[in-house]
């Protein structure tokens, strides 16, 4: 009878350690979860471990994720796809380090409010969608000048703001909402390298990046060696960037506040807003209404259509243009890589005292054609016709 009851003695005990184990490693889980200086230690650890066992040199100052903080059934209701996963992250000073070459990231602060929509019901972390209430950068600077070999990067950006109905990161479809942007310097260098004749995965990149009511304040873009600067007080914008799909469709393009340099060459600009279209499948940027306006040249300008093929490099104009009181219609197109012209100018008036003081008030109005080849102008065959009229 002893060696009977014996048996049942065994599977018991063996139930109770597993038990007691389960236990004890819910219970040293919860002590790292919720004990602030466990999670510092463990975090520690972490960041330590990546940077011995990795390239990258990170050191990241304080790290906050409310998923950990959660009651237990938050996160099993969550994990069975019953209720959504709120997401709360917050980082205070990171910086990511391409050790010995770059700096590429750092991050004063990031403020994060999302919820994980767990009840989508789906097995794949990266298809479930994640609604941002609220995501919040400020001092973020990017830097690359090794990690991307034909292309030197700096980004600095002292603020940003942006929320999202729901990005998916497995499709690649990230909706951006009430996009705020302030502080933007942007730095590109161009480097020569010789051609690269490797094989490449040609296979789709999924990305694309809708931004319905993106404002940026303060933007500066300089590109070197081309010499190109770039100064915008403000831009407003409605535009879709599908990487993948070489899509490019600025919607609505409002700027204000606009100086353009190239060079000794410099561009100063009031205004400049509507439209534009970039198809890069097809090779073509078109607008068809964009508006600027310079109050230091004293000149404005409506282009009413505007067409630019990136395989032929030819430019076709259609634009009506206000110059100190002097009204044109410009019709033409401009072939970039022949230099070669064709316009037609239909001028309403053109007063040439702001021009020459000392004459007399003078207006010219009538049709002028021009084409050609090369900006040299004895090289143009010119055929106009001018009516003048005192």
């Amino acid at each position: 009878m002893k060696r009977k009851n014996l048996w049942w003695k065994i599977p018991a005990a063996v139930v109770g350690v597993l038990f007691g184990l389960v236990v004890l490693l819910l219970t040293a889980v919860v002590c790292v979860i919720c004990v602030p200086s466990a999670r510092t230690a463990v975090l520690e650890k972490v960041v330590a471990l990546a940077n011995e066992k990795t390239d990258w040199d990170i050191d990241l100052g304080r790290l906050y994720l409310s998923p950990f903080h959660r009651s237990p059934l938050t996160l099993y209701s969550a994990w069975k796809g019953n209720a959504d996963l709120p997401l709360q992250v917050e980082i205070d000073s990171l910086f990511v380090g391409h050790r010995g070459q770059d700096t590429l990231v750092y991050v004063h602060a990031l403020r994060l409010c999302a919820n994980a929509q767990t009840s989508v019901g789906t097995d794949n972390l990266l298809a479930v969608p994640i609604a941002v209430e609220r995501l919040d950068l400020t001092q973020t600077a990017f830097h690359s000048g090794s990690l991307i070999e034909t292309v030197g990067v700096d980004v600095d950006v002292d603020s940003l703001h942006i929320t999202s109905p729901g990005l998916v990161i497995a499709e690649g479809r990230y909706p951006l909402h009430g996009l705020r942007i302030g502080g933007v310097d942007v730095g590109i260098d161009l480097r020569e390298t010789p051609p690269d004749t490797a094989a490449h995965d040609t296979t789709p990149l999924l990305l694309a990046f809708d931004l319905p009511d993106g404002v940026l304040r303060d933007v500066h873009f300089r590109l070197t060696p081309v010499g190109l600067d770039l100064n915008v007080r403000s831009l407003d914008a409605d535009a879709l960037v599908d990487v993948g799909g070489n899509l490019y469709d600025a919607r609505r393009i409002d700027l204000g506040g606009v100086n353009l340099a190239i060079g000794s060459f410099s561009l100063p600009v009031d205004t400049l807003y509507g439209n534009a279209r970039v198809d890069l499948g097809r090779s073509l940027i078109t607008s068809s209404g964009l508006h600027t306006r310079s109050d230091k040249l004293g000149a404005e300008a409506d282009v009413s259509a505007t067409a630019l093929s990136l395989e032929t490099m030819r430019v076709d104009v259609a634009a009506d243009a206000d110059f100190r009181g002097s009204k044109a219609q410009l019709r033409g197109f401009y072939d970039i890589d022949d230099e070669a012209y064709n316009m037609s100018v239909d001028v309403e008036r053109v007063n040439l005292r702001p021009f020459v003081p000392d004459l007399p008030d003078v207006v010219l109005a009538g049709t002028v054609n021009a084409e050609g080849k090369g900006i040299n102008p004895h090289s143009a065959a010119m055929r106009s016709r001018v009516e003048l009229r005192l």
